[in-house]
């Protein structure tokens, strides 16, 4: 990973916290962490921001699932698709960061959009804006939610992200002397 990769990685951990989201990289969804990666594709988001799940609520949708097999005479082992593998009941994946910081084809960008559409309900593929990447991401992000619904995925560049974040921080910080 290059410097300012890892620099940016950081800004983005650091405001996520300040927003009051919990923080994860490299995340992969709690379900699909026991496939093998020989014979199924695992997905990994750069950053996620987060919030966890009441465990209350997790233990019901745990104990719906098991009656709802009983019913079906299902082993514990079979599964009814109905909590997806690509989901963590745990944790309230919020927002999703893929880091795309060198020459990407279109089709690598797409699997992007793939993975953070359906793992996180906002996602922000950050990319350089050399050769109109970040205008071939964003056609692609409208080609995705052309055949598959809404993809909830933005594109910016590194330079935007860094704009944002840091006029967002400077509010926050007039908010406080105020």
């Amino acid at each position: 990973m290059r410097e300012n990769e890892k620099v940016l990685r950081e800004k983005i951990k650091e405001f996520g916290q300040k927003l009051g989201f919990e923080v994860e990289e490299e995340w992969t969804p709690e379900g699909l962490r026991e496939e093998d990666r020989r014979e199924v594709y695992i997905p990994k988001i750069d950053v996620v921001w987060y919030k966890r799940a009441d465990p209350r609520f997790v233990n019901f949708l745990i104990i719906v699932n098991e009656k709802m097999k009983k019913k079906v005479n299902l082993n514990e082992k079979e599964n009814l698709e109905i909590l997806p593998k690509y989901k963590d009941i745990n944790k309230d994946i919020v927002i999703g960061f893929e880091l795309e910081l060198s020459d990407r084809p279109s089709k690598y960008i797409l699997g992007d959009i793939a993975n953070l559409s359906r793992m996180c309900d906002y996602g922000f593929i950050v990319i350089r804006d050399v050769e109109n990447l970040v205008k071939r991401s964003i056609k692609a992000s409208r080609a995705f939610s052309i055949l598959h619904g809404a993809s909830n995925v933005f594109v910016i560049s590194p330079e935007e992200l860094e704009e944002i974040m840091d006029t967002l921080g400077e509010y926050d910080e007039n908010e406080k002397t105020d």
